[in-house]
């Protein structure tokens, strides 16, 4: 099943309850996105948009503001799935350059728990499910305590995470 699909059957988060981030903070003209969990897969999802402050060559996306939307959806899956974490290394294939003014998904999802450490995967793909960027991710688990002392927190971010 596409994930244009799986999206049409899950309710979207709240995004006014998220903390303020560079990628899903309102952010007129560069990129707007959308989040969506599935509860059973523990597979994160978005629609995004990139608008035109987001180019990189002419007409299309910059690979940065890529990077920083895969980045988010696999330390937002991590998080969703109880694992606080945060990167520690990310690596993106580019496959074909993204169109600025088109909507894509995305998926993440945890690939392999470790001690004190996480693997995420993740993908941006068009309306008609070609691949046009995929990543890989390790994350780093830390601490509830730890990211607190980071500054202010929603506490919600915390509803799945065991002290």
């Amino acid at each position: 099943m596409s994930i244009q699909k799986i999206i049409e059957k899950l309710e979207p988060l709240p995004m006014d309850k998220h903390i303020t981030s560079f990628v899903s903070t309102d952010s007129a003209g560069r990129i707007k996105i959308q989040y969506y969990f599935n509860n059973a897969s523990g597979h994160f999802y978005a629609r995004v948009y990139f608008g035109k402050k987001a180019q990189g060559p002419p007409g299309h996306v910059h690979g940065g503001a890529v990077s920083s939307v895969l980045d988010e959806a696999m330390g937002a899956a991590a998080w969703m799935n109880g694992y606080t974490a945060m990167t520690a290394k990310l690596e993106i294939n580019f496959f074909k350059a993204l169109k600025l003014g088109e909507e894509f998904f995305v998926e993440a999802w945890v690939e392999k728990p470790y001690d004190n450490k996480i693997e995420l995967k993740g993908k941006i793909i068009s309306n008609n499910n070609k691949v046009f960027a995929e990543s890989t991710g390790l994350f780093i688990l830390k601490s509830k305590d730890y990211f607190l002392a980071m500054g202010e927190m929603p506490q919600e971010m915390f509803k799945k995470i065991k002290d």
